[in-house]
């Protein structure tokens, strides 16, 4: 078959399968990222859809292992989409398909002594409410940069986030100690610009992620401290705080935006009031004074 042909044919093949992620429930960056490894795939196996079989992943996962240098993890990573493509194309004999076992990796977090050196490094209101959300709400960065200013409620302390991972909705609670840097920071936002996101670019569209790393950077670097630490490292840090201090996994899966037992616990709601108690009762204090 043509190339050019049988490449098209594979993005009809993709787009659909797009469609499908989508309508399981899929987030949008799962569904690009899966999408994006069928295509690598498909590629491999030049296009060839009677190549679909065992023999060809595991040359594929061969290949990404001895060639790309990959990790178990992105291999791990890898399997899953393919899984996923492999039952989407409904290919016969290929139940036997498994992933690499997934590494158990230890979560790299702060110490509190490190948390209150990087809030005094932050050269303005704008990077301090930056790490703030992220080391005291847990939030992932993607959240972070979608943030609107009329998701957050000051007087109740919670912010709606919207169209996190998987798609749906969930509130999360913030400190008191962030309260003055928001209503500050929200008001000088309100005057200087017409945008109705958290964090603005100079075009009022919202931050990017790579954006938050770049200051992220910035900041550790002027803390002083040597490790990696980039925006999901406060994640990490928010969680395990909480659970040194003696908090429940099910208050910590639901802050966190959980929606799978393998990574927590099994679902259970709690309402506002619940999230309130039990985040006010264990989340750690970074008092600086400036």
């Amino acid at each position: 078959m043509n190339q050019n042909i049988a490449h098209e044919l594979s993005s009809e093949v993709t787009d659909s399968f797009k469609n499908r992620l989508l309508g399981n429930g899929k987030s949008r960056n799962t569904v690009k990222m899966y999408s994006y490894i069928a295509e690598q795939f498909l590629e491999f196996i030049g296009y060839d859809r009677e190549r679909i079989n065992l023999e060809s992943i595991e040359k594929f996962k061969e290949y990404l292992a001895i060639e790309k240098g990959y990790s178990k993890s992105s291999i791990y990573l890898y399997v899953r989409a393919l899984q996923s493509f492999v039952n989407y194309l409904e290919v016969n004999d290929i139940g036997r398909l498994k992933a690499p076992k997934r590494p158990q990796k230890v979560p790299n977090y702060l110490a509190g002594e490190e948390v209150r050196a990087i809030l005094k490094s932050c050269s303005d209101i704008r990077e301090r409410l930056i790490v703030e959300l992220l080391v005291y709400t847990g939030i992932r960065v993607s959240e972070l940069c979608s943030l609107r200013i009329n998701d957050i409620d000051l007087n109740g302390r919670t912010i709606r986030i919207r169209s996190g991972k998987g798609d749906k909705d969930r509130i999360v609670v913030f400190s008191e100690e962030m309260l003055p840097d928001l209503r500050s920071y929200i008001s000088m936002i309100r005057s200087r610009m017409k945008s109705e996101f958290l964090f603005p670019t100079s075009k009022s569209k919202k931050i990017s992620p790579v954006t938050v790393e770049k200051i992220i950077r910035r900041i550790v670097a002027r803390a002083g401290i040597q490790k990696k630490i980039t925006p999901h490292t406060f994640r990490h840090t928010f969680a395990t705080s909480l659970l040194r201090n003696g908090a429940d996994l099910r208050t910590i899966q639901i802050l966190l935006g959980h929606s799978s037992i393998s990574t927590t616990q099994i679902y259970t709601h709690l309402d506002e009031n619940a999230l309130k108690v039990g985040y006010s009762k264990f989340i750690p204090r970074y008092q600086v004074n400036l």
